[in-house]
């Protein structure tokens, strides 16, 4: 598949799940007219009053863009193949970014404060020397030993 193919693919992925998620809310408005009995309510919500539709149109883009750059990158790098693959991480992206978030080493190089120089490095916390025994506490916490 060509890169073009991914992008395409897993834009495809991600608006499938918008569309799921905009039939939930079309769902919740429908019962928000609707009386506990099924009668259709004196003075309805209307569906632009229900849902907000610039906010659901930014996150449309967003699953779009997201889906097909993570499809790019999981299918150019040999990690998802095919129409079935690119689809399904485009599904997923939102879902992966956020868990690639939650790796504490990629989160701290995103939270780096904007002041530190230029060209002065910093040895990340991982890397400094534990000089106390036993595991260090966030190796207790993620699973790992120190």
């Amino acid at each position: 598949m060509t890169v073009v193919e991914y992008m395409l693919i897993g834009g495809a992925g991600g608006a499938l799940i918008e569309a799921v998620a905009f039939f939930n809310r079309l769902g919740e408005w429908r019962a928000a007219r609707l009386t506990p009995t099924g009668n259709k309510r004196r003075n309805p919500p209307s569906f632009l009053n229900f849902i907000d539709l610039p906010p659901v149109m930014a996150i449309a883009v967003a699953r779009l863009v997201l889906g097909g750059a993570a499809a790019t990158a999981y299918g150019t790098s040999g990690q998802a193949t095919g129409t079935l693959g690119a689809l399904t991480v485009g599904a997923a992206a939102p879902a992966l970014l956020q868990q690639l978030g939650q790796i504490r080493q990629i989160r701290e190089a995103v939270a780096q404060p904007a002041t530190q120089q230029p060209g002065v490095q910093q040895m990340p916390a991982d890397m400094v020397p534990n000089t106390k025994e036993g595991a260090a506490p966030e190796a207790v916490q993620e699973g790992g030993i120190a």
